[in-house]
């Protein structure tokens, strides 16, 4: 059950990663639980403790970079080694899916 759980969690990285770059780079909790929803992450697969999780890894993989509106609210901003990710012009890292071609 582990390897299933830690396949789903690199993939909903990715797709995070992918939604704030298609949201004109940056993102907000409640956009990327609407979207990541859409793409079928629900249930268990998108708990506050695993999004926060997604977004601290991402912010150390210098990914993205993490701010508060007023405090509150999260909101995940692309970097450009985010974008140089997506590109796969950089190496895979651990613990988020590698882009396809």
């Amino acid at each position: 059950m582990s390897d299933f759980v830690d396949e789903i969690t690199r993939s909903r990285r990715l797709a995070t990663l992918r939604v704030t770059l298609e949201n004109e780079g940056a993102v907000n909790e409640s956009v990327l639980r609407r979207a990541l929803h859409v793409l079928g992450f629900r249930g268990r697969l998108q708990t506050d403790e695993g999004l926060f999780e997604d977004a601290e890894m991402m912010r150390k993989a210098g990914l993205v970079n993490v701010l508060f509106y007023e405090g509150r609210v999260r909101t995940l901003e692309i970097t450009d080694r985010g974008r140089a990710y997506l590109k796969r012009h950089i190496d895979p890292i651990p613990g988020i899916d590698y882009p396809e071609v």
